[in-house]
């Protein structure tokens, strides 16, 4: 499922290509994740009528919409926490993935859990504990930061980096723009979902950085 250059330039409209999941180094050597691209048509919310963590995914293998991969939909979404199905190809349920949004105000780190059909549960957690302390700690600097963005200064980064693990162990890891998978899981296609719905969470700070 290699998409070609010449591919990636014919994009329908509303269709854009996904994130990359690939192999890291520190992970099991035996582990061989091909990386490929995957087509995605993103329906964009009512933002009357549905909750800002409303989303509504199709998952293509090609640019021509021919060869669906999965669905993802939204089952319910309110008060900070969304649910969302993972479909198959033939419309069978994969998984349910709750995503529970961090707060500032109740000290909580933004959660994933992705259930598995008859399956293992799958759970990650956005930061470290030090990381965000460290945060806190020189909240009044940011603060100085923040006025001084107008002029060109840029907003120092919080912590973003993102760890799925199954039974304590890490099965994927997100960093700077990056989706490294650590080890293997039952259905390959889980990890491809569960990036793909962090990659449509962007942060305040842009498109670059997910919650």
């Amino acid at each position: 499922m290699q998409i070609a250059e010449r591919e990636l330039k014919k994009l329908p409209a509303g269709t854009w290509a996904g994130p990359v999941l690939s192999s890291r180094p520190s992970g099991d050597a035996s582990l061989q994740v091909p990386p490929y691209e995957l087509f995605v048509d993103d329906v964009k919310r009512d933002k009357e009528t549905q909750d800002k963590d409303w989303r509504h995914l199709t998952l293509w293998g090609d640019s021509q919409r021919q060869a669906r991969v999965m669905v993802i939909d939204t089952e319910s979404a309110e008060s900070g926490t969304a649910v969302y199905r993972v479909l198959g190809s033939q419309g069978e349920l994969l998984a349910r993935v709750t995503r529970r949004r961090g707060s500032i105000f109740r000290f909580a780190r933004t959660s994933w859990r992705v259930e598995a059909s008859g399956g293992p549960v799958l759970r990650g957690r956005k930061g470290h504990m030090a990381g965000w302390f460290l945060w806190w700690l020189f909240s009044p600097v940011w603060a100085v930061m923040l006025v001084l963005i107008p002029l060109g200064g840029e907003f120092p980064r919080m912590p973003l980096t993102t760890r799925w693990r199954l039974d304590g162990q890490e099965v994927m890891h997100f960093d700077e723009g990056d989706y490294g998978v650590v080890s293997g899981w039952s259905d390959a296609r889980l990890m491809q979902a569960v990036a793909m719905l962090h990659w449509v969470h962007p942060t305040v700070l842009g498109d670059w950085s997910r919650p």
